[in-house]
């Protein structure tokens, strides 16, 4: 069976979702982003913090008795995104063990289970990005319907994770490289803008201003409160609870000034159009005029998600709110209120020690690295850039999409809100695909660039050798569409020997 280590790294994921769902039947809610989902999808309106996306989707279930069948839909979708990911993988010509590492970061991190069995939107979220992706890369000229698909399924991850916005930017850059023509790009702009605009409408009807939320402000202040100068901007009265008199040394992080009750926020009143503009224009101006530190700051989190292991300072959100219970949870890590249905009444809940130990031990190993990310990034650059005239075009431009979707879903958060391991978690359906994407362009590039002979010893003469021809990670099965027909390599590409025509003198 060649798919053998694929059926292993699958099964083990499902081990760990089985044993994740027996742990903490019947799921897991985090205290405000849970309650609210769940509201909203109750109340079937969109909430002005959070798109519409999730809650949606939790209204497709609540027909059931139990909330159970949202982890358990969730673990399903964790286990297809891992198939997802190995058959694109393998589709493209990859090795199947290539293409099983690929996939074997979304199967096996234990953060990633941990996150299913919540009722919160990041598993939804991944899925939709895996079938963009598949969408986007399967074929090697999408189709006008696959990039208005891809655009469509885009929309829908904006619409349940805002940090998407800027994913069809990339993706429009990625089909304009790849020359689909100007019908597909159409398709592709349409597919986005359509449901962006009628939910943007649907949220002005409601609130009275065309927009998809109204707190990005108001997250915006909070990353830049902690070291605001405002002697070196101007203030207006309205923005003055807004600065802070303590030093930059002695302030709090994110997590203070969006949500505690003594926070600055909470003088301005609920969540509104007019209070948002006020946090975003006082944020801008902190940003204009400390660039320095902003950047510091930024890059600070965003080097932080690529460490060996996981750690969280005094201003990053609380490490343990994704990890399994061992014992009594702190009551910092918003998971210890009382768990609700789709009706928001309380619904009994059960915590199985001996696997909950279990599960949290497995999760100090069973986690994907930072380096390992790194590791993806730094090789997709490389194979995009040092192959340049020997490997194949699509999979460079292949490389350059993940990697670039990748970095925007780990930089926006950092440079936007707060650092978070939640949010790296969408990461790794971009980041470990491009790493094997990466390797086997690495390895045709090799094997282009081989010396075209070798001396086979002392006294006998160089032998040329065959030209040589595509590694095993890029040799499909005769019947695989995607590498029927050589993908056209860009310029400089060696190509094979001509053939002699028929009469002549064959080469020596």
């Amino acid at each position: 069976m060649r798919d053998r280590l694929f059926v292993v790294l699958l099964a083990g994921g499902a081990l760990l979702r089985a044993t994740a769902l027996f742990a903490c039947w019947p799921a897991l809610e985090f205290y405000g982003d849970s309650y609210s989902y769940l509201w909203y999808a109750k109340e079937l309106r969109p909430g002005q913090v959070r798109p519409f996306g999730y809650s949606a989707f939790l209204k497709l279930f609540s027909w059931s008795p139990s909330i159970a069948v949202v982890p358990v839909v969730q673990h399903l979708l964790g286990l297809g995104i891992g198939a997802a990911l190995y058959g694109l993988s393998v589709h493209r010509g990859l090795s199947r063990r290539l293409a099983a590492a690929a996939a074997a970061p979304v199967l096996l991190d234990a953060y990633q289970v941990n996150i299913e069995q919540m009722v919160m939107a990041e598993t939804l979220f991944a899925a939709l990005l895996t079938a963009a992706v598949l969408a986007l890369l399967w074929r090697e000229r999408p189709s006008g319907s696959m990039c208005a698909g891809a655009d469509a399924l885009l929309a829908a991850a904006t619409l349940t994770r805002s940090v998407a916005l800027v994913l069809p930017v990339l993706a429009a850059v990625y089909l304009l490289a790849r020359s689909v023509g100007v019908r597909r790009l159409v398709a592709f702009g349409a597919g986005v803008t359509l449901p962006l605009a009628a939910y943007a409408a649907w949220f002005a009807a409601v609130y009275g201003n065309f927009a998809l939320q109204n707190a990005d402000g108001f997250f915006l202040w909070g990353r830049v409160a902690e070291f605001a100068d405002c002697s070196r901007i101007q203030v207006t009265p309205r923005e003055l609870p807004l600065c802070s008199p303590h030093p930059p040394g002695e302030r709090p992080g994110p997590n203070y000034y969006d949500w505690d009750a003594n926070s600055p926020r909470a003088a301005f009143g609920p969540f509104g159009a007019e209070t948002n503009t006020v946090f975003r224009r006082f944020a801008l101006k902190v940003i204009v005029a400390q660039p320095r530190e902003y950047t510091r700051l930024v890059a600070h989190d965003v080097t932080h998600c690529f460490e060996p292991v996981r750690r969280v300072g005094s201003r990053d959100w609380y490490l343990a709110t994704w990890q399994f219970r061992a014992g009594h949870p702190d009551p910092r890590w918003q998971i210890h209120r009382s768990l609700r249905d789709f009706d928001g009444a309380v619904t009994p809940r059960r915590h199985d020690a001996v696997l909950g130990g279990l599960l949290r031990g497995y999760q100090s190993v069973g986690f994907t690295p930072g380096p390992l990310l790194a590791g993806c990034v730094l090789m997709g650059v490389l194979a995009a850039m040092a192959a340049a005239g020997y490997g194949l075009l699509r999979i460079r431009q292949d490389c350059l999409l993940l990697v670039g979707m990748g970095l925007v879903l780990l930089v926006v958060p950092c440079a936007t809100a707060v650092f978070d391991y939640r949010y790296l978690l969408p990461v790794l359906v971009c980041l470990p695909p491009a790493g094997a994407f990466a390797v086997a362009q690495l390895r045709l590039v090799r094997a282009r660039t081989r010396p075209a002979g070798r001396r086979a010893g002392p006294d006998l003469p160089t032998r040329p050798e065959p030209p040589p021809g595509p590694p095993p990670d890029l040799v499909g099965r005769a019947g695989r569409t995607g590498w029927r027909r050589r993908v056209r390599s860009s310029r400089g590409t060696t190509s094979s020997p001509a053939t002699p025509r028929s009469g002549s003198p064959a080469p020596p």
